[in-house]
C-alpha cells in the first residue's frame, strides 16, 4: 500500500508541474473598448473572467491587457451601459465597442400619483441610495434617511428599542406652532402610522419631493415636502426566494458623570449641612454604595430575521414577505417587538385590464414598562445615591427612602403589568383600465385603507408608588384609528412628432376617523386580576376622544417636453378639508416647472466631457394642512357642579369660533442643474431655493371678557431658503478595486417676517422678527464672582448682594440690573444651520467596505447636564462639576451653594458634530462557488453603528433634545443574506 503512494516532494513536483501547465495554458489577450456615443477609447471599464474575481480596467485609451485560458469568457460592464460577453477562444486580441443601455438611461423616478422618466422630471426629486437600505440595523426608514438626502434633517430625539421618535424635518422649518412633519406616502396611500411599523427590508425605493412643483399636487399636505415610499415587486424570472437577517448588540457610549454615593455624600454635607437624614447616614456609615444607572440599564440586542418569495410570470409578479424584529433596548425592560406580512401582487387579467395590491398585515408589540430614565420623582438619572433599591431579601423596594415617600424606585416598572399591542392593516388596492379604443389613455380606481387598533392596558400594584392609597392603579386604552382613501386617476400619454405630452387627471376622497375610549380605576381589593377588575375599583375615571375629517381633492397636472430638450409641468390641486373655517374650506394650489436639456444641445455637442446638464426652474403654492379637527368650531368644557346633594352636569366656553381660519400656505421658488461628466462617471445636482409661508397659525390675546384670551388664527409670515448639493462619483476603478462615494450638503436658513402684523416681536414665546424660528433666548452666563472682584470698590454686581463664587450673569444693557426684559438675549438656534451626508464604498474582489458619515453645524443647545437641580435639601444627585471653591477660583462654574445661581442662568455650548454613523464590512461568496452550491447569492457582513463622535458639546449627545433622555448607543451586527 505504500508503495502507491507518492513521495512528498514528487507530490509538490506535480503539483507545480500542473500550475506551470496551467500558465502555459492560458494566453495573453490585448484589446481596445471604445465607446458608441463618440467611438473614442472608453477608460473605467470592468473587464471580468467571468464566475470569478479576475479582472482588470480599461486605461485612458480604453485599451486593456489580460491573461484568460481559451475556454474561459470575458464580462465587459460600465454604468449605463450594456454588459457583453465575449468568449476568448484562440483570440488574442479582442476589440468592441460599448452600447448605451436605454432603460438605465430611462430610469423612472416616483413622482406622486405616477413615474416619469428620470431625464424629464422638472422638479427637485431625489432619491435615498439603497445602500442605507441594505445591510444596517434599522428599525425604521427615518435612521436610513439621517444625512442620506440632500437638505433632508432627521433628528433624534430619544434612543429607546423602537427607535421612532425622530423629527424628520425637509429644507428646513417653515411653521412656528404648526406641524413641520413631510406627508408620507406609501405605495401611492398616505401613511400616518409609526415608521417603524414599516419593514425597512421589504422597501425598494425611497424619494423625496423638495420643491413646489413636485409637491403641489399633494396640495394642502404638501408644503413640509413629501416622502414617497414603494415596497418591492417582483421581478422577471425564476421564483426568487431571499433570507435577510441579522443580530446586534447595543451599548451605551455616553453616561452623565454623576456623583458616587461618597461623594454624593460630601456634596450634601458642603452643600446644606445638617440635611443629612437617618438612613442616608447609616447607609454611608455601613459602606453601601447605589449605582442606580448601572440598575436600570444593561446592553441591549437586535435581531430581525426576513424570508421573501418574489418573481414574475406571464402575467402576473409577486413580492411576498414575513418579518420578525425583536429589540431590547439599554434600558431594562424596554422592548419592541414586529411581526409583518407583505404581499404584493400585479396581475393582468386581460391585455387592458391590470389588477394590483401591495398589502402590509403587521403586529407591533411595545408591552413592557421600562425602568424610570428620567422621571422628576423616579428617574435613575438623579435618584438619591444614598438610597437603596432593594430590602435586606432581596426584594424590590417601593420607597428607596424612608424618610421621604415622595421619592419612587426607578425599577418599579419593572413590577407592572403591561400590553401594549399595535394591530394594523395597511392595504393599496388599484385596478388599472388601458382602454383600447384610445391609445395612451388609461383609468386608475386606486383605493387605500389603514386600518390600526392600539390595544393598551397597565396596572401598577401594591409593590409600586402608585395608586389611591396604594391599592393599585390600573390604566386601558384602545385607540382605533381608520383612514379610507379612493382616488379616481386619468392618464393620457401621446407623441406626435418630437412633442411629447402626458396628463395626470385626480378625483380624491379621504376620511380619516380616529376613536379612543378607555378607564383608568384606581383603588383595588387584590392585585389578582390587575386592569381586569375595574367592577371593583374605589374609583373610575372614563374617558374618550374622537376626531373625523374628509378631505375631497382634484388635481390636474400636464408634462410635456420637445425633442427631449425642453420641458414644462404644470400643475394646479384643488383641496376642500372638513377641518377648516366655513369662510375657508377650499384652497387652490398651482405650479409650474420649466426644464433644458442642454447636453442635446448642438453647441455642447462638440464638448464631450459633459454627458448631462440639465437645468430646471420651479414655483408653485403648497398648504399646510395642520389644523386639527373642529379647531375652527366655538366648543365648551364640562364641570360638573352640585345641585343641592345631586351632582348636575355643566359646561363653560373654552374657545371661540374661527370661520375665517384656514391653511398655511407656502410660496416657493427653486432653481435646479444636474450635471454629469466623464460618461456620467461624476453626476450631480445643484438646488437653490426660497420659500415665503404667509398665514401661520398662532394665537392672538383677545380681550378677556368672554372668559376667553385668545383665538387661533391666521397671522404672521416666515421666510425659508437654502443651498443644496448632491454628489455621486465612481472615483476609481482600477483592476479588481473599486471606490465610488455619494455625499450631499444643505445650507438653510429660515426667518419670522412677520408674526401679528404689527412688527412686534413675542419675547414670551421665544419669537423675534428677523430670527430663526427655534432660538435660545436666555441669560447669558458670564463667568464666576471672584474675591478680588467685590473688593473692587469701583466695581458695581449686576447681582444684588452678590457672594465669591455666584454666578455672573451678563448685563447686556449695563444698568447694573438684571431683569428678564432688558438682559434676556439670543444664543444661537437650536437647528442646525449646515448639514452635510458621506457615503464611501470600496469593492476588492469579493471583499467589500461600506463607510457613511453624516454632521450636523451651526447648532446651540443648553447643557443641561452643568445644572444643580438637587431641590431643597438636597434630595436629588448631579453630575461632577468644577465647583467654584477659594481654593479653586475657576470661571468655568460657580460654587456649591443654593444661592449661587438663584436666576438659574444656563451655559449653552456648540452642539455642531460630525459623527461615523455606520461602517460595514461584507464578502460575496463568488459565483464560481454560488453556481456549485445552487445558491443566487450569499453575503455575509458586520457592520458597527454610532462608532465615533466629534463634538464639542460636553451633555450626553448634541442631537438629543435633552439630556435626561436615553442617549445614543454604538450598535455591532453580523449579518447573512442569502438568495436561492
Amino acid at each position: 500500500m505504500k508503495k502507491l503512494l507518492l513521495p512528498v516532494k514528487h507530490s509538490l513536483l506535480l503539483l507545480g508541474l500542473l500550475l506551470v501547465f496551467q500558465v502555459q495554458a492560458q494566453n495573453m489577450v490585448t484589446g481596445t473598448v471604445t465607446s458608441q456615443e463618440d467611438g473614442e477609447g472608453f477608460p473605467g471599464v470592468s473587464v471580468l473572467v467571468k464566475g470569478t474575481s479576475r479582472g482588470v480596467v480599461t486605461d485612458i485609451d480604453g485599451k486593456f491587457r489580460i491573461n484568460v485560458a481559451p475556454e474561459e469568457v470575458l464580462v465587459f460592464s460600465f454604468i449605463g451601459h450594456v454588459t457583453q460577453e465575449q468568449s476568448v477562444g484562440v483570440r488574442s486580441v479582442i476589440d468592441l465597442t460599448l452600447e448605451v443601455d436605454i432603460e438605465q438611461l430611462e430610469e423612472v423616478v416616483v413622482v406622486g400619483y405616477g413615474t416619469l422618466k428620470k431625464s424629464d422630471v422638472t422638479g427637485a426629486v431625489a432619491t435615498m441610495s439603497r445602500d442605507r437600505l441594505e445591510m444596517k440595523p434599522n428599525n425604521n426608514v427615518a435612521q436610513a434617511l439621517q444625512g442620506s438626502v440632500a437638505g433632508v434633517s432627521v433628528v433624534n430625539n430619544s434612543a429607546g428599542a423602537e427607535g421612532s421618535d425622530a423629527s424628520i424635518l425637509i429644507r428646513g422649518r417653515n411653521s412656528i406652532t404648526a406641524s413641520n412633519r413631510p406627508l408620507i406616502v406609501l405605495d401611492g396611500t398616505p401613511y400616518s402610522g409609526s415608521l417603524s411599523e414599516i419593514n425597512p427590508t421589504d422597501i425598494e425605493s425611497v424619494n423625496v419631493l423638495k420643491d413646489a412643483s413636485s409637491t403641489a399636487i399633494y396640495g394642502s399636505r404638501g408644503a413640509n415636502g413629501v416622502i414617497l415610499i414603494t415596497s418591492k415587486k417582483g421581478t422577471k424570472g425564476d421564483v426568487k426566494i431571499n433570507y435577510a437577517g441579522f443580530y446586534g448588540i447595543q451599548e451605551l457610549s455616553n453616561l452623565p458623570d454623576l456623583l458616587t454615593t461618597e461623594e454624593f455624600y460630601q456634596f450634601k454635607k458642603t452643600r446644606e449641612p445638617g440635611s443629612i437624614t437617618a438612613t442616608e447616614e447609616d447607609f454611608y456609615q455601613d459602606g453601601k454604595t447605589t449605582d442606580w444607572i448601572d440598575l436600570a440599564t444593561q446592553r441591549g440586542s437586535k435581531q430581525q430575521h426576513t424570508v421573501s418569495v418574489s418573481g414574475a410570470k406571464d402575467r402576473m409578479q409577486y413580492y411576498i414577505s414575513g418579518s420578525y424584529l425583536d429589540v431590547e433596548g439599554v434600558a431594562v425592560n424596554d422592548l419592541f417587538k414586529r411581526y409583518s406580512l407583505r404581499m404584493n401582487i400585479e396581475t393582468k387579467i386581460k391585455d387592458w385590464l391590470t389588477y394590483g395590491t401591495n398589502t402590509q398585515l403587521s403586529l407591533s408589540d411595545r408591552s413592557g414598562q421600562d425602568a424610570s430614565w428620567s422621571g422628576a420623582v423616579d428617574g435613575a438619572y438623579y435618584l438619591n445615591p444614598l438610597t437603596s433599591a432593594y430590602d435586606e431579601d432581596g426584594n424590590q423596594l417601593v420607597y428607596p427612602w424612608p424618610e421621604d415617600n415622595y421619592w419612587g424606585n426607578p425599577l418599579a416598572g419593572l413590577l407592572e403589568k403591561d400590553s401594549d399591542k399595535t394591530y394594523k392593516i395597511f392595504t393599496n388596492n388599484f385596478l388599472k383600465i388601458d382602454l383600447p379604443f384610445v391609445p395612451g389613455l388609461s383609468y386608475k380606481l386606486n383605493t387605500g385603507v389603514e386600518y390600526e387598533h392600539r390595544d393598551r392596558a397597565t396596572y401598577s400594584g401594591r409593590d409600586t408608588k402608585v395608586g389611591l392609597e396604594n391599592r393599585g392603579l390600573s390604566d386601558t386604552q384602545s385607540d382605533l384609528n381608520t383612514n379610507l382613501l379612493v382616488e379616481n386617476i386619468v392618464n393620457y400619454n401621446k407623441q406626435i412628432g418630437e412633442h411629447n405630452l402626458f396628463f395626470t387627471g385626480l378625483y380624491s376622497y379621504q376620511r380619516n376617523i380616529e376613536d379612543m375610549e378607555g378607564l383608568d380605576g384606581n383603588g383595588f381589593p387584590s392585585d389578582v386580576l390587575t386592569w381586569r377588575q375595574g367592577n371593583v375599583a374605589a374609583l373610575n375615571v372614563p374617558k374618550y376622544d374622537y376626531d373625523e375629517y374628509v378631505l375631497l381633492s382634484s388635481m390636474l397636472r400636464i408634462n410635456y417636453n420637445y425633442k427631449s430638450k425642453y420641458y414644462l409641468t404644470l400643475t394646479g390641486r384643488r383641496d376642500s378639508y372638513s377641518g377648516f373655517g366655513v369662510n375657508t374650506k377650499h384652497g387652490f394650489f398651482p405650479s409650474a416647472a420649466l426644464g433644458w436639456s442642454l447636453h442635446n444641445e448642438p453647441f455642447l455637442s462638440g464638448v464631450p466631457v459633459i454627458s448631462t446638464l440639465k437645468l430646471r426652474a420651479s414655483y408653485g403654492v403648497n398648504g399646510n394642512q395642520a389644523v386639527t379637527p373642529y379647531r375652527s368650531l366655538a366648543t365648551l368644557n364640562d364641570r360638573s357642579y352640585l345641585d343641592g346633594s345631586i351632582q348636575a352636569p355643566g359646561f363653560y366656553p373654552s374657545r371661540l369660533s374661527s370661520p375665517d381660519l384656514g391653511w398655511e400656505e407656502s410660496a416657493s421658488a427653486n432653481i435646479g442643474l444636474d450635471f454629469g461628466i466623464l460618461k456620467d462617471r461624476v453626476q450631480g445636482s445643484l438646488e437653490l431655493y426660497e420659500t415665503h409661508t404667509h398665514d401661520l397659525l398662532l394665537q392672538r390675546e383677545i380681550s378677556p371678557i368672554h372668559g376667553i384670551t385668545s383665538v387661533t388664527q391666521n397671522l404672521g409670515e416666515t421666510k425659508n431658503r437654502g443651498v443644496e448639493l448632491s454628489l455621486n462619483a465612481n472615483l476609481m476603478r482600477k483592476g479588481d478595486f473599486t471606490w465610488d462615494i455619494s455625499a450631499n450638503g444643505a445650507i438653510m436658513k429660515n426667518e419670522i417676517v412677520d408674526l401679528y402684523g404689527n412688527g412686534v416681536d413675542d419675547p414670551l414665546n421665544g419669537w423675534f422678527i428677523g430670527q430663526p424660528i427655534n432660538v435660545n433666548y436666555s441669560y447669558q452666563f458670564g463667568g464666576v464672582y471672584q474675591v478680588a472682584d467685590l473688593e473692587d470698590p469701583d466695581f458695581v454686581p449686576a447681582i444684588p448682594n452678590a457672594q465669591p463664587g455666584w454666578a455672573k450673569i451678563v448685563d447686556q444693557n449695563g444698568d447694573t440690573l438684571i431683569d428678564s426684559s432688558n438682559d434676556r438675549i439670543i444664543q444661537g438656534q437650536t437647528d442646525p444651520k449646515f448639514i452635510t451626508g458621506l457615503q464611501m464604498n470600496f469593492k476588492y474582489r469579493a471583499f467589500g467596505l461600506s463607510v457613511f458619515s453624516r454632521s450636523a453645524h451651526g447648532m446651540t443647545r443648553r447643557n443641561t447636564l452643568l445644572i444643580d437641580d438637587v431641590w431643597s435639601g438636597v434630595k436629588r444627585n448631579t453630575t461632577k462639576k468644577d465647583w467654584w471653591t477659594p481654593e479653586n477660583p475657576t470661571n468655568e462654574y460657580w460654587a456649591n451653594d443654593p444661592d449661587a445661581n438663584a436666576r438659574g442662568v444656563g451655559i449653552y455650548e456648540d452642539a455642531s458634530f460630525w459623527r461615523l454613523q455606520d461602517v460595514t464590512l461584507y464578502y460575496d461568496l463568488p459565483s464560481g462557488v454560488l453556481s456549485r452550491l445552487n445558491i443566487n447569492n450569499l453575503k455575509v457582513y458586520v457592520t458597527g453603528r454610532n462608532l465615533i463622535t466629534v463634538t464639542n458639546f460636553n451633555g450626553l449627545d448634541p442631537e438629543l433634545s435633552s439630556d435626561r433622555e436615553i442617549p445614543l448607543q454604538k450598535e455591532f451586527v453580523v449579518g447573512l443574506n442569502v438568495g436561492f
